[in-house]
């Protein structure tokens, strides 16, 4: 009886800290795509400075949580957010309107997906 009750709780231990991760980074793609909203109200204004403040700060973000991405999220997803984020970062710099339009598009969908991917639904446990 000591081992089913070990085994349950263990299991209620991964559960929880389960939960938590899945917290942890929707609050980190929170706070990243919020500035990188505020990055792009200031692009559209023609503010292209505070736009890469705020892209550079977005990408603070992500970089200072590298001891979680780079053990919970697939390598090829992490090299792709940080194409797109240096990609924007470019046509921020070129004052490329246009450009970093769909840049922030690029970069948005890649946070999205990632999200996505991180979320277990009923398909992707059985």
């Amino acid at each position: 009886m000591k081992r089913e009750i070990g085994a349950a709780l263990l299991l209620c231990l991964l559960l929880g800290l389960s939960l938590y991760n899945l917290h942890y980074y929707d609050a980190l793609t929170d706070s990243v795509e919020a500035e990188l909203s505020l990055s792009r109200s200031c692009a559209d204004s023609g503010d292209f400075s505070g736009a890469r403040e705020h892209a550079q700060q977005a990408l603070g973000l992500w970089q200072d949580a590298d001891a979680f991405t780079h053990i919970f999220i697939r390598h090829p997803e992490i090299d792709g957010l940080a194409d797109a984020f240096y990609d924007l970062l470019q046509h921020l710099d070129e004052k490329n309107a246009e450009a970093a339009a769909s840049a922030y598009e690029r970069l948005n969908y890649h946070l999205d997906c990632v999200d996505e991917m991180e979320h277990p639904r009923l398909g992707s446990v059985f």
